[in-house]
């Protein structure tokens, strides 16, 4: 899929939740149905894991600061905490999770969807990792 600005995309996102991905293609695409915003998204994810501008965060990695876990184990700096599968694995398991019946950018499910995936970690120029 052909996705249009996708630096400005990458640059508006840039260390933020996956969520912020999703809207700023759909801010910088408003052409876009919501239907063709998802397939960009999914696109994009693995372009950016593929040319390592992103990893994820592995599934249950104890890496989440909360007043639960105020230390937790791992951080994004930790090799241990980054999920070990290629970019397709990724962006098939996001796939699966995706919520049956999302019909825009509003629905409940999609935020909750955006908060229950693993968390994406940035990568800027210079290797340093940010994450939110």
């Amino acid at each position: 899929m052909d996705i249009k600005f996708v630096e400005k995309i990458v640059r508006d996102s840039f260390g933020l939740w996956i969520s912020a991905l999703f809207s700023a293609i759909g801010s910088w695409n408003p052409e876009l149905s919501f239907s063709q915003q998802k397939d960009a998204f999914f696109s994009l994810v693995e372009y950016l894991l593929v040319t390592g501008k992103i990893k994820f965060v592995a599934p249950n990695a104890d890496c989440y600061i909360s007043s639960d876990n105020p230390h937790p184990r791992f951080s994004i700096n930790d090799e241990e905490s980054h999920w070990g599968l290629d970019a397709k694995q990724i962006v098939s398991y996001l796939k699966d999770k995706w919520p049956e019946g999302v019909v825009s950018e509003s629905d409940e499910a999609l935020t909750l969807y955006f908060y229950e995936i693993p968390g994406v970690i940035w990568i800027d120029e210079n290797g340093c990792l940010f994450a939110s």
